[in-house]
């Protein structure tokens, strides 16, 4: 039975989207990009995928002929771009009309993540705060003052691969967040079950259902208004936790480092400078724009071959690598830009948002649409890599060393234009020392069952936008009785 306020919504929907058809229509002759077809009123919306997006899209791209694709329906506008040179032609030379981002009203509203700038649409704000983040986390100043405390956490990730190989995933988990933490907030990072990095896993796991156009309050942004208690406004609750818990992220460890700053210690934190740079007031808009730029640090960090062991052993010796070492090994480079390219962690980026209308090879791109760009088709590309669902970290190296050309192709999976990831610099140098140093003094293999048999490594991953590996199993042990020695060695114990 329809009730007067099923029927209110579902006039003011048709209403509303009467009124955003005519007025697009009105605005211009040239027509949107391809895609599914669209029906009246809901357009193709209920043909946006809700799983595999990536591979979705990039067949529809097949399909249609096109390195850009359009869903739309009720006032939406969702674009996607399936290549490199579209999405540079897009998001790196029209950056001025693209580095926006769309305001989730369910993740940046009800959930509160507004507040980290990351989510934030271009304005003088975010551009405060990413300047902030970006004196912090630019190449020159991570080379002084990053670089040692990544180094620890490296000898640290090693001695726990030892002590327990079996729990490999929470120790390079723990590996990146411990280091993010330590140079943000100059906080002493427990070795097991620290409640700094619990406080930010709770609140990084909303992330995973809140991004645009899970909540169909995202499509209809007017139920924000229904209360808690109303049969269908779940996502209140779902908002009021993620508030909670993101709130507890931001807070904590922000007074904690605020009290080391009082004390006068915790003088290499990104807190502990920005507090000395200027004059704070308790609580005022400063502080918070410190404490939400810090806790954008975390958010932002949160996500083998026998030729590589030669290189190793042949330029290190009998040693651990540091960052020194990098130059001098190309084939560990070309593995770790493999592992980038081969399994993207965020097949579909984070979403840009244009801030007017547009054209783009004669095709109508409207304002605020939402702009996705495929980074797993274009790291998939057969052109640039051939066989490309080949794991192969040899296509990177021509002549002995890293082709630049194919590198700076995977750095699309940091971004594109003004939103591309200021932290981008950090994370590779974690992950290419955390890398090698495994792969210097470790042999990674299939685990065995009670039989001893051997287990296969089937890799399978969570279908969300933001891909994470599921747990399996695996064999990791020192290459040789030298490479034990060494892990006691150089590895505090």
């Amino acid at each position: 039975m329809i009730t007067t306020m099923s029927l209110f919504i579902l006039l003011l929907v048709v209403s509303l989207a009467i009124i955003a058809y005519l007025r697009k229509k009105a605005q211009t002759a040239l027509p949107l990009p391809p895609g599914p077809r669209k029906y009246p009123l809901v357009g193709n919306l209920l043909d946006v995928p809700n799983k595999h997006q990536w591979l979705v899209y990039d067949r529809i791209a097949r399909e249609y002929n096109s390195d850009i694709i359009h869903f739309g329906g009720l006032g939406k506008s969702i674009i996607v771009v399936n290549s490199f040179i579209a999405a540079r032609d897009l998001l790196d030379r029209r950056s001025s009309l693209s580095s926006s981002r769309p305001v989730g009203t369910m993740l940046c509203e009800i959930m509160g993540w507004k507040s980290m700038f990351s989510f934030q649409p271009y304005g003088q704000q975010w551009r405060d705060r990413r300047r902030a983040f970006w004196q912090e986390f630019n190449p020159e100043h991570g080379r002084t003052n990053h670089r040692p405390i990544q180094l620890h956490y490296a000898r640290d990730l090693v001695r726990h691969l030892y002590e327990s190989p079996l729990d490999f995933e929470k120790h390079a988990r723990h590996m990146i967040a411990a280091a993010v933490l330590t140079i943000t907030y100059g906080l002493d990072i427990e070795e097991k079950e620290d409640p700094y990095i619990a406080l930010a896993d709770k609140a990084l796991k909303h992330l995973d259902v809140a991004f645009i156009g899970t909540y169909v309050v995202d499509i209809l942004p007017f139920l924000r208004i229904l209360p808690q208690w109303m049969p269908g406004a779940g996502f209140q609750t779902a908002g009021e936790n993620s508030r909670h818990d993101l709130r507890l992220m931001m807070e904590l460890p922000y007074v904690k480092a605020r009290k080391l700053h009082q004390e006068g210690r915790g003088e290499s934190s990104l807190v502990h400078r920005a507090l000395s740079r200027r004059h704070i007031t308790d609580g005022g808009q400063e502080e918070r724009d410190i404490m939400e730029t810090a806790a954008t640090a975390y958010l932002g960090a949160s996500e083998a071959s026998p030729f590589s062991m030669q290189e190793l052993d042949h330029h290190l010796g009998c040693r651990l690598p540091e960052f020194e070492d990098q130059p001098y090994l190309p084939y560990t480079v070309a593995i770790m830009l493999e592992i980038l390219r081969w399994q993207s962690t965020a097949p579909l980026g984070v979403p840009h948002s244009l801030v007017s209308d547009d054209e783009y090879k004669g095709y109508y791109l409207p304002n605020e649409s939402i702009v996705f760009y495929n980074v797993w088709a274009i790291l998939h590309d057969e052109v640039m890599f051939p066989d490309p669902d080949t794991f192969d970290p040899s296509r990177f190296l021509k002549d002995g060393e890293i082709n630049t050309q194919l590198r700076d192709r995977v750095m699309s999976t940091f971004g594109f234009g003004r939103r591309i990831c200021p932290g981008r610099y950090f994370a590779l140098d974690s992950l290419w020392l955390g890398m090698a140093s495994i792969l210097s003094v470790f042999t990674i293999g299939k685990a065995t069952d009670e039989s001893g048999c051997p287990i296969d490594i089937n890799l399978e991953y969570s279908a969300d936008l933001n891909r994470h590996i599921l747990p399996f199993k695996c064999s990791i042990k020192p290459r040789s009785q030298r490479a034990e020695e060494l892990i006691h060695e150089c590895c505090r114990f």
